[in-house]
């Protein structure tokens, strides 16, 4: 079958829908020193990414409840301090917020308070990039944070699966050098082909493919070189070992309890996946909070507590931590329509069973206040330096482009 490049680029590009990719088509431009350096990677450690969308109200869910001034500016929205799950004598979590007080109690949660960045900004698209790429002072970057960490420890080529994002994507894991398959449904994340019958089913497929890994017309060398890594991507999830289900209660109904319980799944088949991104939306509530937010939060929770107790039951917890964060945190001052607007610093949730629990950080303080707002006291690649330095093994400094302080949750 004689295949012209018009056909290459549209037969190419709609098999390729169902086999979702990020990743750059050579628009970066990321240092080539970089890629030269070797990996000293730990290859069984793996880090799930958990984003919260929508701007979590920090204060509501690590609750100072000591202080008169958080009751004082929320005579709606305050939780009251007999109902908050106490950390001590300061500090509550939201009651929503159950598996985690557990997973706290048995010293594997550490939260980090006041963590933001400088010149904070409040649009969620602009916020979600920065946390992101870590990148705050500059726009249109190209590439993530852990696709600057793939591209020093990997390349597509070898492990075409080092990275997936299950659910909706991100720009975390874009990188020069690999491509990141992002995945909702197994069964869907393969080549599609029309009905036809078995014989020309598989002549199909067989064409498509040889598409990809014969080399095409120099100019198609990046388009090929996705397509053979979704191609790989597809073949590595499709024979993985039978992903089974585990007899943990994620909640029902609930698409990111679906996401945690998939990633659960790959780590227990023993997919060479090394980061993992997800997201869980709903955090956007401006008005009537107190309901909404704790609908949120016991989502979040319930999904959470089911993934930690599915990792040790499957026997790989200690190879597992897992980031929560939320693109920025809230106003102290509740707004007139009983809810809070969008803010900046706000708590970070880091666990697992290399993770030394505890609190962390310094509580902005709730009347010292920028135009209303909480001053960071963390900034937020200290705690990706930690995660990289301390659990990735991977030399920070070069995915962040500068030196962050080390915490000591790790």
């Amino acid at each position: 079958m004689s295949i012209t490049r018009r056909d290459f680029v549209v037969k190419g590009g709609l098999g390729l829908l169902a086999l979702g990719l990020t990743g750059p088509l050579g628009l970066l431009e990321w240092d080539k020193h970089i890629a030269q350096i070797a990996s000293a990677a730990t290859p069984d450690n793996i880090l799930v990414v958990v984003q919260l969308s929508g701007g979590n109200d920090g204060l509501n869910t690590v609750i100072p409840h000591a202080q008169g001034v958080y009751y004082d500016n929320r005579p709606s929205l305050a939780i009251e301090q007999k109902n908050a799950l106490h950390l001590d004598k300061n500090f509550g979590l939201h009651p929503s917020l159950t598996n985690l007080k557990k997973i706290y109690d048995g010293g594997k949660l550490a939260i980090l308070n006041g963590v933001g960045y400088p010149n904070p900004n409040r649009s969620h698209f602009r916020s979600m990039e920065i946390w992101q790429t870590a990148v705050p002072d500059k726009l249109d970057v190209q590439t993530g944070w852990l696709g600057r960490y793939l591209d020093l420890t990997t390349t597509s080529d070898k492990n075409p699966v080092a990275a997936l994002t299950v659910g909706a994507g991100s720009k975390v894991f874009l990188a020069k050098k690999n491509d990141a398959p992002m995945i909702t449904y197994p069964d869907m994340f393969k080549l599609v082909v029309r009905k036809a019958s078995v014989t020309d089913k598989q002549r199909r497929l067989e064409a498509f493919t040889n598409m990809y890994t014969k080399t095409p017309d120099p100019l198609l060398s990046l388009v090929t070189a996705k397509g053979k890594t979704a191609i790989k991507a597809s073949d590595k999830i499709q024979s993985a070992p039978r992903l089974t289900t585990s007899s943990s209660g994620y909640p029902a109904g609930s698409a990111f309890g679906n996401h945690l319980e998939l990633i659960a799944q790959f780590i227990g088949a023993g997919l060479p996946t090394r980061t993992y991104f997800t997201m869980l939306d709903g955090f956007d509530d401006h008005s009537n909070e107190k309901d909404e937010h704790a609908l949120a939060l016991k989502e979040f929770d319930n999904a959470l507590g089911a993934f930690y107790d599915d990792l040790v039951k499957r026997g790989v917890a200690n190879r597992v931590t897992v980031l929560v964060y939320s693109e920025f945190g809230r106003r102290v001052k509740e707004n007139a329509s009983n809810g809070t607007d969008h803010g900046t610093a706000g708590p970070v949730f880091v666990l697992g069973q290399g993770v030394k629990g505890g609190l962390y950080g310094q509580m902005p303080s709730l009347t010292q206040l920028d135009s209303g707002d909480l001053k960071y006291t963390v900034d937020f690649r200290s705690v990706y330096s930690t995660l990289l330095d301390k659990w990735l093994n991977a030399p920070s400094k070069d995915v962040l482009g500068s030196s962050f302080e080390t915490l000591k949750f790790l």
